[in-house]
């Protein structure tokens, strides 16, 4: 017994290890076997390790460290791009999410209420909503004159002015569309309104709901090509029904119909994007509810509601 502990005695001291892999043996060999460890071991401290083993261990600890320097100023520069990304993809949403909200109900205003909008719809935004941060200033003693449906309607007009503002300056194409493109979207432009309102009369959406419901999901995703074509398509095709009662002759319904399909054919959706029709539509909406919160702003101040809501909110 004496004898074993002798020899591990001499085992522990460095002097003696040969290699590192030696002493490293002798120390599992040590904390395995059944021998109590001598008085200069201490419980749980590491052994301090050889010069050859600081060299070997430091060299591994630098390489090691110089991998999380090198990928911390990476770091910053990939974490800034989500951070800002989804903020702006949030408030597109949004946009767009008002937008809808409003341009479904103006895609279905009769077409002969429908007035072309020549203003500035940022000013117009700003017109609305100082008149209804004025006319609401008092909602207990409103609501108790003016019936709910009334009054949130008037509450909600700066966001169908912002609906307005959207479809002016973010509904536009990827770029500027070739002539030939441009040339045949103004003549969309200037001919879907009246051949709509010639289509109302003679169809009323009560009976063709399906095309209407196409015609209106065209308009509000800027794409009056497709409108054009579904309703001209409805009208030719019933031609010999409607000829004696519709506004417009059967070579101006085949012009329309040949020029959107020729757009439809040619371009694709981001390319003949327009907004034009159903930002006139939202513009005719937004003129009907603001008569609407004068006539409150008159009721609520007299003469002095001129000042807030004036009478013209753009230049007609």
């Amino acid at each position: 017994m004496t004898r074993a502990r002798d020899d591990l005695e001499a085992l522990r001291d460095p002097a003696l290890r040969s290699t590192p892999l030696e002493a490293e043996s002798s120390a599992q060999s040590t904390a395995s076997g059944p021998v109590e460890p001598g008085p200069e071991q201490t419980s749980g401290a590491p052994e301090a390790p050889s010069p050859s083993e600081r060299q070997g261990a430091d060299e591994p600890q630098q390489a090691g460290s110089e991998r999380p320097e090198a990928a911390e100023p990476a770091a910053p520069a990939g974490g800034e791009p989500p951070q800002a990304d989804p903020r702006a993809r949030g408030d597109e949403s949004l946009d767009r999410e008002r937008y809808e909200r409003y341009a479904m109900p103006a895609s279905d205003l009769p077409a002969a209420n429908v007035q072309a909008f020549r203003g500035d719809a940022g000013g117009v935004l700003a017109i609305v909503r100082r008149a209804v941060q004025s006319v609401t200033r008092d909602p207990a003693r409103h609501r108790r004159r003016l019936p709910k449906s009334r009054f949130d309607t008037i509450r909600s007009l700066p966001e169908l002015a912002m609906a307005l503002d959207h479809a002016v300056t973010r509904m536009q194409p990827e770029s500027a569309p070739p002539p030939e493109v441009a040339e045949r979207l103004d003549q969309i432009y200037e001919a879907l309104r009246p051949t709509l309102a010639a289509a109302e009369v003679c169809f009323p959406r009560g009976i063709v709901p399906e095309t209407y419901g196409i015609v209106r999901r065209a308009l509000v995703a800027g794409d009056p090509a497709s409108a054009a074509a579904t309703i001209t398509n409805l009208i030719l095709d019933r031609w010999g029904h409607v000829q004696n009662r519709i506004s417009i002759t059967r070579d101006e319904v085949t012009r329309v119909n040949s020029t959107a399909k020729w757009l439809l054919s040619n371009t694709r959706p981001p390319e003949r994007l327009d907004s034009r029709d159903i930002r006139d539509r939202l513009w005719s909406l937004l003129r009907e509810r603001y008569e609407q919160l004068r006539a409150i702003a008159q009721e609520v101040s007299g003469d002095d509601s001129r000042e807030y809501a004036p009478e013209r909110l753009a230049a007609d």
